[in-house]
């Protein structure tokens, strides 16, 4: 591995991307993980959605919220399509979701303000889903339509002590939050994603068909400088120039005096953020910002390289604290559940606990 200040080219970037990821640190080291297994059957891996607005009752969309198990998004929005008879483009959801897992999922289908919902129901009678309900909105589900997902997850085959070791751990979590790291299914098999995303920024191909690679070269980035900060000590501190989140209104500003924020961030009114490079990301300034632009120099990119993807950028929060995280004995094992804001990672949660290699 080359110096931290050496420039990586062009062709050695994904590699260089993944070493520097692997393996990412812990938040409750060095506290003994609890070991085990997730997702040994898809009801051990149970993911609520919840949206952030309910159906109002009319308008030319249909929300239909259901329960299936051993389908992604994609293909269970697809059958239910064609049985509504509804093109592609008719269909809408907030979020994928996984296909080794039991889900409660919205989308909405383009049925038009005349469709009876009873014969949307017929339509989808004979499918190999729960449907929960039915109900008329008048807006399409776009991506990020999401407020926050609930999980309910049992890890098998855990460590004979695992529920002290378990409790242990959520203490420490509790005062340190969670790196809002993105899982591993973000990269693909062997992380052969990020590969296929850092040869668009050197081929010099655009268009919106790459968007998700180019977004996987964006969430590398961002775990390389979440590790980088966590390494350096910096991972509950408040640096000059950083970009911090209100944690009521979700408000950005820059920090001018780390001392003052430093308590509101210990109070837990706001949130460090890290960057998703892009054209219009909002850079953060002076010490922060240099940690920033040193990385993306490394990688011998510019926010500019973002723009013939029309990838714009934003700030993602650096710390996550799980919602109503609870533990408990099953004959299965052990099983927590807790609620993540929408773009967080069960995975990034649950690795804390499990610790694996």
């Amino acid at each position: 591995m080359k110096p931290d200040d050496d420039p990586i080219e062009p062709a050695d970037r994904a590699d260089a991307a993944i070493a520097m990821i692997s393996p990412l640190p812990f938040a409750a080291a060095p506290l003994p993980g609890i070991g085990g297994g997730i997702k040994a059957t898809p009801e051990h891996f149970v993911v609520e959605e919840i949206l952030p607005y309910a159906a109002c009752g009319e308008g030319e969309h249909v929300y239909v919220t259901f329960r299936r198990a051993g389908w992604n998004t994609a293909d269970a929005a697809r059958i239910m399509q064609k049985n509504l008879g509804l093109a592609p483009s008719d269909v809408g959801w907030g979020g994928r979701k996984d296909k080794t897992a039991v889900v409660v999922q919205t989308l909405s289908f383009r049925c038009g303000v005349n469709h009876p919902l009873a014969g949307v129901e017929k339509a989808l009678a004979d499918l190999p889903f729960e449907i929960l309900s039915i109900d008329r909105h008048r807006n399409k589900i776009k991506t990020g339509h999401v407020a926050a997902n609930r999980f309910t997850v049992v890890v098998s085959h855990p460590e004979p002590d695992a529920l002290p070791r378990a409790l242990a751990i959520a203490d420490r979590l509790k005062q340190t939050g969670v790196p809002n790291f993105y899982g591993p299914q973000r990269f693909g098999h062997g992380m052969q994603n990020i590969h296929r995303g850092f040869a668009l920024f050197s081929a010099g191909k655009k268009g919106r068909k790459d968007m998700f690679m180019v977004s996987v070269v964006q969430s590398a980035l961002f775990n390389i400088w979440l590790k980088q900060r966590m390494e350096a000590g910096g991972y509950r501190k408040v640096l000059a120039g950083d970009i911090v989140k209100k944690t009521d209104t979700g408000g950005m500003f820059t920090v001018e005096d780390p001392a003052i924020e430093c308590r509101r961030f210990t109070a837990g009114e706001i949130v460090t953020t890290g960057p998703i490079f892009g054209f219009k990301m909002k850079p953060a300034m002076d010490a922060a910002g240099e940690k920033e632009a040193a990385l993306l120099k490394r990688f011998s990119l510019t926010l500019e390289d973002f723009r013939p993807f029309r990838s714009p950028g934003s700030r993602r929060e650096a710390i996550l604290n799980p919602a109503d995280l609870t533990l408990a004995e099953v004959d299965d094992g052990l099983r927590l559940t807790f609620t993540l804001p929408s773009g967080a990672y069960a995975t990034t949660v649950l690795r804390e606990f499990t610790r694996p290699s």
